[in-house]
């Protein structure tokens, strides 16, 4: 039986990301949990991830948001999931790749 393998942490920020471009913003985090298919408490843990990368501005009570940074990136990934992981790597590692 096939197992489907777990998803990177790179790989949740996109999905992350991507989700937040889909709905414009995000003043229900448990909305924002369900849409990425996480729980409550480690959507918690990535959000200040990505806020510590610049790419999201987060404030309790007023909403999640992406940044001129996390707009740039998805831009440059033209929409595409794959291309945002290796984006987002190259963030994450301080390392660039080739696409």
């Amino acid at each position: 039986m096939y197992r489907k393998r777990p998803r990177t942490r790179v790989e949740i920020y996109s999905d992350i990301i991507l989700s937040l471009d889909k709905m414009g913003n995000c003043d229900r985090l448990s909305r924002l949990a369900l849409m990425v298919g996480v729980p409550y408490d480690r959507l918690i843990r990535y959000l200040n991830e990505l806020k510590n990368l610049g790419l999201i501005r987060w404030e309790p009570y007023s909403g999640v948001y992406l940044t001129k940074k996390g707009l740039e990136a998805l831009i440059n990934a033209q929409g595409n999931r794959d291309n945002l992981v290796l984006i987002l790597t190259e963030l994450v590692q301080g390392v660039k790749t080739t696409m």
